[in-house]
């Protein structure tokens, strides 16, 4: 079989066939190799290298000046990859500061151990394990992955952050007080589908927050990434308020599987166009099932996501696999 005259699209049929999978953002010549040799040419880009005991960083110190990393370059990261397994363990291993933009939507620490139900609903509250923290180590664990974060976000870089009220104070509080970084804005989605509230003891949450953060000193920070004109475009040519009223997630986006915090393509699709530019790479340490994969693709930004579920991986890879596919699916002439 010639795979050089084949097209890209039916280098991937061939690799559907053979139920090989990741191959969704490779190029020609990467899919030539994985259909020759059966191997993913990106294999040990996936699996990030160990640290020796005399690089173990502290993150409860506070600090972000690290030494080097071994990773030395962008082009030896696993750009366009949905890597599975501990994020702090996993961004321990990247460079510093080689990152434009994070977007990312944390555990919260709202579930509970048996969440509750009610008579007039199929809904029930967040009892998810990975969620759930005692309140000391719910702190430190934001700590350790927003020092992370911030050490691989390049000089004011964008770092739009979700949470509801059981967290986003804590996550202000970190980037503010403990790293002192500039807090450009705070954005509060509202769903105007949101669930009834289960206890009727209180105002139903309709709401999310998203802190936005410029990777920067608050009295250093400078020409961050805004595209007004575009938000201005998308908002009838006015201001975009922060205020945004999006339902929440369609049974459309969720056709491979759901994750109980899922966001809608529309909420990413304004952090993206407003904070990022074409080829810009993006950071989700918590990307569930790859919502902002989808739409950096979309947009022509890279991306790495990082997430320990297999399950929202393998949700992940369907979805960026469907939306590549939607991309390049008559790129015959291209080689990628």
């Amino acid at each position: 079989m010639n795979y050089q005259q084949m097209t890209n699209k039916e280098l991937k049929e061939e690799l559907k066939k053979r139920k090989l999978k990741g191959y969704s953002s490779l190029k020609k010549t990467q899919l030539i190799e994985y259909l020759s040799t059966g191997i993913h040419p990106l294999k040990k880009a996936l699996i990030p290298p160990k640290m020796a005991e005399s690089e173990t960083r502290d993150s409860s110190s506070g600090s972000i000046g690290y030494s080097p990393t071994i990773l030395a370059a962008t082009e030896e990261l696993p750009i366009n990859q949905i890597i599975s397994g501990d994020c702090i363990k996993i961004m321990r291993s990247f460079p510093d500061g080689v990152f434009d933009c994070c977007i990312t939507d944390p555990p919260f620490n709202m579930s509970r151990k048996k969440g509750l139900g009610w008579a007039f609903s199929s809904h029930v509250t967040m009892q998810e394990q990975w969620d759930i923290f005692a309140q000391d180590d719910y702190f430190q664990f934001t700590v350790d992955w927003i020092t992370e974060v911030l050490r691989l976000l390049k000089t004011n870089g964008n770092f739009f952050v979700f949470g509801s009220f059981h967290c986003i104070f804590t996550i202000g509080f970190i980037l503010q007080s403990l790293f002192n970084r500039r807090i450009i804005s705070q954005i509060v989605w509202y769903k105007p589908n949101a669930q009834p509230n289960i206890t009727c003891r209180m105002f139903t949450e309709s709401t999310e927050f998203i802190i936005w953060a410029v990777n920067n000193e608050s009295k250093k920070a400078k020409n961050w990434t805004f595209n007004y004109e575009v938000m201005k475009s998308m908002n009838n040519d006015k201001q975009m308020r922060n205020m945004w009223e999006i339902p929440l997630t369609k049974p459309s986006e969720r056709k491979y599987g759901k994750h109980p915090s899922q966001k809608p393509l529309a909420v990413i699709n304004r952090l993206i166009l407003a904070g990022t530019n074409e080829g810009d790479l993006i950071l989700d340490p918590f990307s569930g099932t790859g919502t902002t994969a989808v739409v950096a693709e979309q947009h022509k930004r890279k991306w790495i996501m990082i997430e320990k579920e297999d399950e929202y991986n393998r949700i992940a890879q369907k979805r960026v696999d469907e939306q590549f596919g939607k991309l390049f699916e008559d790129d015959s002439e291209n080689n990628w």
